[in-house]
């Protein structure tokens, strides 16, 4: 076979591989963990921190209401709220959808956040009063050969990754 034929051929190959994997990728279904309720600490200023939770309906089905339930450790403090209201007793505080945003279609999400004093993080989270069932998610780190030996210390500690809650519908 010459050169030119067989480069084209290849090419012909690669994207006819490419395709079948997009194709392959695009119809995996795309519904099928359940309702998720993610934190994020979006910012922190060393006496306090700004919280978020962002739920997600990753079932097949609309879910009609939700319900955000965790424990701050002693010595933190739950501050302001919005997009949810909130019971407390203790440590332990529920945030529960307002109206407008408590029906999610399935891949649809509402988010709600709050600020805290201390330094403490969300603990024990339900969602739906289901507990969690995953904790935080594996940290990445590069590849070997883009690590350095050396690194200068961080002026300020990075913020945590996302904690996931797995509820029932």
């Amino acid at each position: 076979m010459r050169r030119p034929a067989r480069k084209l051929l290849l090419a012909a190959v690669a994207a006819l591989a490419t395709a079948a994997a997009t194709t392959l990728t695009l119809a995996a279904p795309a519904h099928a963990a359940g309702p998720t309720a993610t934190f994020v600490r979006t910012a922190d200023w060393g006496t306090g921190w700004e919280g978020k939770y962002t739920v997600t309906n990753g079932g097949p089905s609309t879910l009609t209401g939700w319900q955000v339930a965790f424990s701050l450790p002693s010595g933190t403090t739950l501050g302001s709220y919005w997009d949810a209201t909130v019971s407390s007793a203790g440590q332990r505080h529920t945030f529960t959808n307002r109206s407008w945003n408590g029906t999610l279609a399935p891949g649809a999400s509402a988010s709600f956040g709050f600020l805290a004093t201390g330094s403490g993080s969300p603990t024990d989270c339900t969602l739906n009063g289901a507990p969690a069932g995953a904790a935080r998610p594996p940290a990445r780190r590069p590849p070997p050969h883009r690590r350095r030996l050396h690194r200068r210390p961080a002026r300020r500690p990075p913020l945590p990754p996302p904690v996931v809650c797995h509820g029932t519908p």
